[in-house]
């Protein structure tokens, strides 16, 4: 399915390059070739792909040479271009990647002498010291992202029920669903794939984070930032979601193999009637529903008086440049290009997600591309009026060994393995050992 707003991404690839091109460089850069690699859809590659060839147009000495494909299997390409010194000279990285990537600010480019030619006055602040370690800057944040909640409207009319605001409410949709459409419907559909395994810690991270104050990981104690007692909490919450029927469990996942979500019969037609999910892959869900659905962002589910939203927000991948690369300034060009001209800016589009470049925001929102109505605007502009969490979320809860150990603790639990006690106690156990070893 093709929405509006697709289309009118497409039309302003194609029209974009029509316009008039003035260099905004002071001097001719030498002559290089350069390469950038970056992961996605079909879309974001269209939209990186005719950026590239309007800088080129602007610059036919800088010959850029792209390398693009899925998520998967990207990290583990990159980081052996990396171990061997063969990286892209410029590269998309995930933000929970630099404590593997530059634990010391060793690992990229420092782009602060790079400044001026980069355009960074356009990020705020807050954003770029996201993307710093040990005073350098590794990487230039392309984009926020805020965990929300999206909701099949269509589903929840059906129901005749309110979207949740609070947790009870939450517990409560689920029976309801239950009771008025029967076992196969529910109001949430978070799961543990490859690509969702931090959905339900995300949501179990929110509630505690609401309750408590505090994070999951404490980096400066190299631990979970929740003792014993609170870790099995955080368990029989997600124990409580599977039997109030506000989530299925992961057989019933298993039974669907490994596809995301979004590729199932159950999301397509609304059996799954939502989703807690990052901003950035909105439209990866709202496009793949029947026609006829509408797909809307719902309010932000708090406990009664909280001004701690919980809520987890990050960058949604940053770009960075080559240590190792040859030609620094033509690398930041063609990022300088891409990130913070016009003609760069309209060809990406909202392919990224919503800009930090205040720059990027304003010249989309002038043409049209973020509106009011947008739904990608709508959710990240709810994102941002929450309260600021009084804990903001490290990377290390990306973790990919932390990750591994949450999904197999809840399988342990879903399959019957073993007790919520012993499968929160085993996982406080071997969580601390996990990150005594990552954080450095």
């Amino acid at each position: 399915m093709t929405s509006k707003l697709n289309i009118l991404n497409r039309t302003i690839l194609f029209t974009s390059l029509m316009m008039p091109l003035v260099s905004y460089a002071e001097t001719t850069p030498a002559p290089a070739e350069i390469r950038i690699s970056w992961w996605g859809g079909n879309m974001r590659h269209e939209a990186t792909l005719a950026a590239i060839d309007a800088f080129q147009k602007l610059h036919p000495e800088i010959k850029v040479k792209a390398e693009y494909s899925g998520y998967d299997g990207y990290l583990s390409r990159l980081s052996t271009q990396i171990a061997g010194q063969q990286e892209p000279d410029v590269m998309r990285i995930d933000w929970n990647w630099l404590p593997q990537l530059s634990k010391t600010g060793e690992g990229f480019y420092d782009l602060k002498p790079l400044s001026k030619k980069l355009g960074l006055e356009n990020y705020g602040e807050k954003y770029l010291n996201m993307a710093t370690v040990a005073g350098k800057l590794q990487g230039i944040p392309i984009s926020m992202t805020s965990r929300i909640f999206l909701y099949n409207q269509n589903t929840w009319q059906k129901v005749g029920i309110s979207y949740p605001t609070n947790w009870d409410q939450l517990f409560e949709a689920g029976k309801v669903f239950q009771q008025k459409l029967g076992d196969k419907y529910y109001p949430l559909g978070v799961a543990l794939g490859a690509a969702d395994a931090l959905d339900i810690l995300s949501l179990g991270r929110a509630y505690m984070t609401q309750k408590y104050g505090t994070d999951i990981i404490d980096i400066k104690e190299k631990k979970l930032g929740w003792d014993e007692k609170q870790i099995l909490e955080l368990f029989t919450f997600y124990k409580k979601l599977v039997d109030s029927h506000v989530i299925p469990d992961q057989r019933y996942f298993s039974s669907h193999g490994r596809a995301n979500i979004y590729e199932i019969k159950p999301w397509i037609n609304g059996e799954l009637a939502g989703m807690y999910l990052w901003d950035s892959s909105i439209y990866t869900y709202a496009n793949n529903v029947v026609a006829g659905t509408v797909m809307e962002p719902g309010p932000f589910i708090q406990m009664a008086n909280e001004k701690d939203s919980g809520i987890t927000t990050k960058p949604s991948s940053l770009f960075s440049i080559s240590k190792e690369t040859k030609f620094p300034e033509q690398s930041a060009m063609l990022l300088e290009f891409m990130l913070n001209q016009e003609a760069g800016i309209k060809a990406l589009g909202l392919q990224n997600g919503m800009p930090t470049n205040q720059k990027a925001d304003k010249i989309l929102t002038d043409a049209g591309i973020i509106t009011q109505d947008n739904l990608l605007a709508k959710s990240w502009r709810a994102a941002m009026a929450q309260p600021v969490s009084k804990a903001p979320v490290s990377a290390f809860m990306e973790n990919q060994e932390l990750v591994q150990l949450w999904t197999n603790s809840l399988q342990k639990i879903d399959y019957g393995k073993d007790s919520v006690e012993n499968v929160a106690a085993d996982f406080e156990r071997s969580a601390n050992r996990i990150l005594r070893r990552a954080i450095k």
